[in-house]
């Protein structure tokens, strides 16, 4: 049984409509002041950076078409759809608020935040919790970041020093909003390890432990007299409920971190997403009482609302909703050969209809100011589509499976594909190696002038790049799915495993689990290859289309499913490390001619 099935066994999952204890710990009202109030807390978590909505394929049964449930390519999400949808629903009794996290998109590496930002601005967030990829570019950038916000920025557990840039910084523990003249608090916390591990944050930022930091917080607004409290979590899914189970005075937790999709309605399942847990979750304090946990997906796909009504004793007597995705044309269907083409003018009619009978999906126009907000940064953006990166000094190929060559002669294979591997491990500092399957380069790099152009040729995929947690023998057995995979049944020869930091032998043609040999492993450190330890544990970057077991490499998966603190989805699209690859970490902008010394493949051999 995993965590999350524990916790639920010891709650009870209700409907929509939902009838809450009472939270002992709080003081009870019986001054006159308290007094009931419902609320409404749209929210948003983990945008990554995406702030235009994307193409996305849903499953959309529209009653009137003879094919019933279709899959319609439309156009999802995005801030200027969800900024309309806030500016519907908004009034005296709604806070906004952000589970944080940017960096994923070209937005965020051209400008560093800025856009989001000034997004943010417009949507008069009431506030924000930070996420740990807020500290990718350091502390002083950071720093910068808050500076240029108007809206109230939390996280009640990071502590700067006079040391970090971010000392002066306005980072509040919580924010307290009147509403209908009754105090709401929004507390924030961010999960400490992770930020520690994975971003650019220095020991001059001090953490405190996040279940500590929480209970601390709840009892200084309970001494100030709040008796309905927020927690705006950016600690992941199961997290929240751990802490739910040992944190009392918390009403509501407006999670993020672990992208989770949440839905009671039965609706979002149908329309293709993975759903992970219930809208809303409930999980028991350690009185009892019930804590209502949340989360709204990712990259800004839609919004979460969520309709609250307290007593006055600070008392959850109703609370319901749903996370809503915003969707709008251009609408596209397959005709009779599998190819995507543009719907009828009848079948958007009948597509609207459908869309129309579901709570959770709907049309929406876009805000016209958020979209002048990001239409400056989008035209730079398309115009450094043609910016040189810099120049690679000799093809390299992309040819997916290698041919026989002895240890000392020229290499073959994909070159490309090795140069993908390097540019994930530069990018991220926490790996050891990385791994990179031969189909997901899509082009060779040819000599001459490297554009940003190039390298979207080369990755045209919308993967991110994870991290997984794995002994030596995982690693080994891993490359040598990808091997097998590649020669096998299904000739998916784009499964053939390249990498960085490690290099091997291989004998194609060979048994299962007997093809990749005499694997050796290069320290970050000290430069030095040797020998793969099998019980040695290695964080291995690589795509997430191989993290979730494609292409034969299924103990990426099955590691994950076991582990799930072994993986780590850093959200940034596929092609970004390429391009700071050339820009930021190659002399001179050159991408010199293969070394051989640390190309990942020693020698091949074919068995008769």
């Amino acid at each position: 049984m995993n965590l999350i099935h524990k916790i639920f066994a010891l709650s009870t999952i209700s409907s929509l409509m939902l009838i809450s204890g009472c939270n002992n710990d709080k003081s009870p009202s019986q001054d006159e002041s308290y007094k009931a109030v419902d609320i409404t807390i749209l929210h948003t978590n983990d945008h990554h950076s995406y702030l235009e909505g994307q193409t996305y394929d849903l499953k959309i049964d529209h009653d009137e078409s003879a094919e019933g449930v279709e899959d319609i390519r439309l156009n999802l999400g995005g801030f200027s759809r969800i900024a309309s949808a806030i500016s519907e629903y908004r009034d005296t009794n709604t806070l906004v608020i952000n589970s944080g996290e940017l960096n994923g998109t070209l937005y965020f590496s051209l400008y560093k935040g800025e856009v989001d930002v000034k997004v943010f601005n417009y949507l008069n967030l009431d506030a924000y919790q930070l996420g740990n990829h807020e500290f990718d570019e350091g502390e002083a950038r950071l720093a910068e970041l808050i500076e240029m916000a108007n809206f109230p920025i939390i996280s009640g557990n990071v502590h700067p020093t006079a040391d970090s840039p971010l000392y002066n910084s306005d980072i509040k523990p919580y924010v307290i909003k009147e509403i209908d003249d009754e105090k709401v608090a929004i507390l924030g916390v961010l999960k400490v390890e992770k930020t520690r591990e994975s971003s650019l944050v220095t020991n001059a930022v001090e953490f405190t432990d996040e279940i500590t930091s929480v209970k601390a917080h709840v009892a200084d607004l309970t001494e100030q007299g709040v008796n309905k409290i927020i927690l705006l979590s950016h600690l992941g899914y199961d997290f929240d409920q751990v802490l739910a189970t040992q944190v009392t005075g918390i009403d509501i937790i407006v999670g993020g971190d672990t992208h989770n999709a949440l839905d009671s309605t039965g609706e979002l399942a149908e329309l293709g997403v993975n759903v992970t847990g219930e809208y809303p979750s409930v999980v028991n304090n350690p009185n009892n009482e019930p804590v209502y946990i949340v989360q709204a997906w990712e990259y800004a796909k839609g919004l979460g609302k969520l309709n609250v009504s307290f007593d006055a004793d600070g008392k959850v007597t109703e609370i319901g909703g749903h996370l809503e995705l915003l969707v709008g044309q251009p609408y596209q269907v397959k005709n009779e050969s599998g190819s995507w083409v543009d719907a009828s003018v009848a079948k958007i009619a009948d597509i609207s209809k459908a869309i129309s009978n579901v709570s959770s999906i709907r049309e929406i126009e876009e805000d016209v100011a958020v979209n002048e907000i990001i239409q400056p940064y989008k035209d730079s953006l398309e115009e450094y589509q043609q910016v040189e990166l810099g120049t690679v000094s000799q093809t390299m190929p992309f040819t997916r499976i290698p041919t026989d060559f002895s240890l000392g002669q020229q290499p073959s294979g994909s070159y490309a594909a090795q140069v993908v591997a390097d540019a994930f491990l530069t990018y991220l500092p926490k790996a050891d190696v990385s791994i990179q399957n031969a189909g997901g380069v899509r082009s060779e790099f040819t000599s001459g002038v490297f554009t940003v152009a190039d390298a979207y040729t080369i990755l045209p995929f919308s993967n991110t790049v994870v991290t997984i947690d794995m002994t030596g023998a995982q690693i080994i057995k891993v490359l040598n799915e990808g091997l097998t995979y590649s020669q096998g049944i299904s000739a998916s020869t784009g499964s053939f495993p390249y990498s960085s930091h490690l290099r091997y032998d291989v004998i194609l043609g060979a048994l299962e689990q007997q093809g990749i040999t005499n694997v050796e492993v290069k320290d970050r450190i000290t430069n030095e290859w040797s020998e793969i330890d099998l019980n040695a544990t290695y964080s291995v970057a690589t795509n997430s289309f191989t993290a979730q077991g494609k292409d034969g490499y299924v103990t990426f998966a099955e590691v994950r499913e076991n582990n799930p603190d072994a993986f780590e989805e850093s959200d940034v699209v596929y092609v970004v490390p390429l391009i700071e690859y050339f820009r930021d970490e190659l002399e001179n902008n050159m991408l010199s001619a293969l070394n051989n010394e640390e190309y990942c493949i020693k020698s091949v051999i074919t068995l008769n």
